[in-house]
């Protein structure tokens, strides 16, 4: 067992939600996240770990919205553009995960290009880096949302908040709707991206 499952059957115990399936789970994404944090601020967990755990989290919404066979973890040699791969329609699209900053390797991440979209999912946690006009960039670089946690969330301008994506939606979003986003968009196993 991983020091990233390790941590995370910690959580689940803790909150007493280690048998519920991954779809209950990740409705208690919040409490997990508050929950790592405490863990995070009696012994420090490396940034390795906290990568391993971002992903298996991410995962718990990829599988419980979608399905196992909807997606697929990206290999090593494919890890610079993004963490999972969704089949989609009409393309795929691409799922970068990061943990607490953005930096530079989420905007550097995905495709680049609107035939392959880009979906950011992180446990961001610095203000910061989403002023409106950073976020806009995000747009230019083909990714159609960004999911945070709320209370990063909350902390942003009204017009970073009112940034929309290619499809007019709003892209910036809180990390609770990352599930249910995926599942309205989803047909026959697969994301219409213009529904995101």
């Amino acid at each position: 067992m991983s020091e990233a499952d390790r941590l995370l059957d910690t959580v689940y115990n803790s909150l007493g939600i280690a048998n519920l399936n991954k779809a209950q789970k990740y409705q208690r994404i919040n409490d997990i996240v508050d929950e790592l944090g405490k863990l995070n601020i009696n012994q420090k967990i490396n940034g390795k770990t906290t990568g391993t755990i971002s992903e298996r989290l991410c995962e718990l919404a990829l599988e419980s919205a979608l399905g196992k066979d909807s997606y697929e973890t990206m290999g090593q040699k494919w890890k610079w553009i993004g963490d999972f791969s969704i089949a989609g329609k009409p393309f795929n699209v691409i799922v970068s995960v990061k943990s607490f900053k953005a930096k530079e390797r989420l905007i550097s991440s995905g495709s680049g290009h609107i035939l392959s979209p880009t979906i950011g999912w992180g446990l961001f946690n610095d203000p910061k880096e989403w002023g409106d006009v950073r976020t806009k960039s995000y747009v230019f670089r083909a990714f159609t949302a960004i999911y945070m946690p709320q209370p990063l969330y909350n902390k942003l301008s009204v017009s970073s908040k009112a940034v929309t994506n290619l499809n007019g939606k709003l892209f910036l979003r809180t990390i609770d709707d990352f599930a249910i986003d995926l599942s309205k968009a989803s047909i026959a196993n697969r994301i219409d991206i213009t529904k995101i």
